[in-house]
């Protein structure tokens, strides 16, 4: 049972200073777990049900990815979360890491994009930040080189996500990864209130699998970061 006294990890959270100027407030959502027992984890996912199977044409879930659709191809990306519902819809969830299979049904119950990484291999405080031209990571299939202005979560090591082209390589799952980091993205169009579900969602699946969990979410302001 979740023991909601004990924080899980201290992970400080900021915006850097250029992302007052890209005219939105950029929410984020955050939900660190800790001590996750992979065996609870994965009998509690086992009792939830397919959350695409009875979603209808005109429900929150969908018009959320299609926010994100419309934001990623404005910017000359594509979005994993159409492909995602449409397998999920037709397929079921994935069996295999439970955590993966939580991010999934999270993802596929919100129609929010969220990312899944390993909590303790994060170094320092973690920025909401633009890249930089010439700027690029480790990702999971190779070096990542990010646009200019791409939005980005770097950590005191450097960049280990990015919003349109996904996790780093270092923070990635793995098997032995028991202190979680989730992270909930918006577009324009999604607020605040949106991004508490999906972290209402998170601590909905894990309440039962894990030692500790925290949920916080952040926007910015044209005068700075508030914190809700």
């Amino acid at each position: 049972m979740v023991k909601e006294t004990e924080a899980p990890l201290n992970i400080p959270v900021t915006y850097g200073e250029r992302m007052q100027s890209i005219g939105w407030t950029a929410p984020l959502g955050i939900a660190i777990i800790s001590g996750v027992d992979e065996a609870a984890l994965q009998q509690a996912l086992s009792t939830v049900p397919n959350p695409a199977t009875d979603v209808q044409q005109d429900s929150p879930v969908l018009n959320r990815i299609q926010a994100f659709d419309k934001f990623f191809t404005e910017n000359g990306f594509r979005s994993p979360l159409v492909t995602q519902f449409e397998m999920v819809r037709s397929k079921g969830l994935p069996s295999g890491n439970p955590l993966v299979k939580a991010l999934l049904l999270a993802e596929m119950s919100t129609g929010l994009l969220m990312g899944a990484q390993d909590a303790a291999a994060i170094q320092g405080e973690l920025v909401y930040d633009l890249a930089s031209a010439g700027e690029s990571f480790k990702g999971m299939r190779g070096t990542v080189q990010c646009r200019a202005g791409e939005i980005v979560l770097r950590d005191a090591e450097g960049i280990i996500a990015s919003l349109f082209q996904g996790p780093d390589h270092r923070t990635r799952l793995a098997k032995a990864t028991r202190d979680v980091i989730f992270f909930v993205f918006a577009v324009p169009g999604i607020g605040l209130e949106q991004l508490q579900e999906g972290t209402d969602k998170i601590r909905e699946l894990f309440k039962t699998s894990a030692s500790g969990l925290t949920t916080q979410t952040y926007e910015c302001l044209a005068k700075g970061e508030i914190v809700r």
